[in-house]
């Protein structure tokens, strides 16, 4: 099963010599949920959650999924503090709560949740110095004695003297991403573990903790799998199921969308988003026709398209114009753009989407306009953009749908952004590729590239 955990963080509670770890943040970053997970994947047989907020009924019903996992216990900390002093006989929150770990047969893992109550918690009879003394005792000697891995979660990102006595230290954060929240993990400490990546995104969606890895971008060459997701008698899909419900059912017929990125790993997203549309487009025998961004042939596309599709298929549908000099062309699939004249060439691009079966998904690098065109000379924009306003219009009156890929501060953004029916939106958030939609307006959700063996599959997860 895949790990939920940053790699660095499990390979530290890994070693089997006992570690502590300490989580911070402020209410509400995932501390507690990660602390779960942490439970749940590293816990053994015989796992204990010490609390100081919720009951283990609470607990089942906030968290269902703990229900299936076997050894795992719960520990109500209100109920430790009984004071020797003021009632004889009873034992005080030190000794009670080592009974209790005594009965949990040295567990492989103990939660405590959250260090500052229990602290605080034990009222004048047991001071603050005795209860301290006894969960630094557990931090320094008892976690490596008995090879435990001990988690505490803190309720501050501030430094504090704990922060030193730890082997590992874990930070919680929100962020915001163009006025919307995310979520980012920061290793702050872990002694004997080399940290490779120190900042990592993560989603609580579904009420479980899950981090996301470097975006999947390796180069494929055996033929794979990839499941159709059907058109409907309104939408085109994109391929992508999680960006089909963010479209309400995915690319309108008719319609246009934005995908604009940067110059990093968005780059990658932005591509795995439109190899899903073609590739999709092709195995249910739509024509799909394709301006490619500077630096990229149809080479390149055969590459990244091919291992999906048959390569008769990719032949009769794709169909590639390359801006270039040389009319020679390579292939049958291939048609040459002289790139002298926008006026002369638009319109051979235009009548031949036109000759074809609705609906086409038409496919532009922007990029390579703004270059081959000289769009940043005087008045070269403007024309340019009012040739994109009339073929729109015969876009939508085919049914058929335009899909223009940006960098980030092109110069046809503005103009383009007018006319388009959708705006998404593809950057990275600690090497992960974190996709939103301006128009509709929409959260955060992690883009995933899944290979396997033998398919492939783009996911959307929110950032919740």
């Amino acid at each position: 099963m895949e790990s939920r955990i940053p790699p660095e963080i499990g390979e530290a509670l890994s070693t089997g010599m006992g570690f502590s770890l300490l989580l911070k943040g402020e209410p509400g970053t995932g501390k507690t949920m990660l602390a779960f997970e942490i439970l749940n994947e590293f816990g053994g047989d015989n796992a204990v959650y010490l609390s100081t907020r919720v009951s283990l009924p609470a607990v089942y019903s906030q968290f269902p999924w703990l229900e299936d996992r076997p050894g795992f216990s719960v520990i109500d900390a209100t109920k430790l503090y009984l004071s020797s002093k003021a009632f004889p006989g009873l034992r005080s929150f030190s000794d009670t709560l080592y009974t209790k770990l005594a009965e949990a047969e040295k567990p492989a893992t103990l939660v405590i949740d959250s260090w500052e109550a229990i602290i605080s918690g034990g009222g004048k009879e047991e001071k603050k110095e005795v209860l301290e003394a006894a969960l630094t005792d557990l931090v320094r000697n008892y976690a490596t004695q008995y090879k435990m891995n001990l988690i505490l979660v803190a309720e501050t990102s501030a430094t504090t003297p704990l922060d030193y006595m730890v082997d590992g230290i874990v930070e919680m954060n929100r962020i915001t991403i163009d006025y919307r929240r995310g979520r980012e993990l920061v290793l702050k400490k872990l002694r004997g573990t080399r940290i490779d990546q120190h900042k990592y995104g993560f989603t609580l969606d579904g009420g479980r903790f899950r981090y996301f890895g470097p975006f999947e971008r390796r180069k494929i060459e055996k033929a794979r799998k990839v499941e159709i997701v059907p058109n409907t008698a309104r939408y085109i899909s994109t391929g992508c199921e999680g960006i089909d419900r963010i479209l309400a059912g995915g690319v309108s017929k008719g319609s246009t969308t934005i995908i604009e990125y940067g110059d990093d790993l968005s780059l990658f997203g932005y591509q795995a988003i439109v190899a899903h549309m073609i590739i999709n487009s092709i195995l249910q025998g739509n024509y799909c026709v394709k301006i490619p961004s500077s630096g990229w042939d149809e080479r390149r596309l055969r590459r990244g398209i091919l291992p999906f599709v048959k390569e008769e298929d990719y032949m009769k549908y794709l169909t590639v114009f390359e801006v270039r000099r040389e009319k020679k062309e390579v292939r049958e699939n291939v048609k040459v753009l002289k790139g002298e004249s926008m006026e002369e060439d638009f319109p051979i691009l235009a009548d031949f989407v036109a000759s074809l079966e609705p609906p086409v998904m038409v496919f532009i690098g922007t990029d390579l306009f703004e270059y081959q065109y000289r769009l940043k000379a005087p008045g070269n924009l403007e024309r340019m953009a009012e040739l994109f306003s009339y073929w729109i219009m015969e876009l939508r009156e085919a049914g058929n749908v335009g899909v223009f890929g940006m960098p980030s501060g092109g110069v046809l953004g503005t103009e383009l952004s007018h006319m388009a029916t959708n705006r998404f939106s593809v950057t990275v958030l600690d090497r992960s590729v974190i996709l939103y939609c301006n128009r509709p307006d929409t959260k955060l959700h992690f883009l995933e590239n899944v290979i396997t063996e033998e398919a492939l599959k783009l996911k959307t997860t929110p950032c919740v």
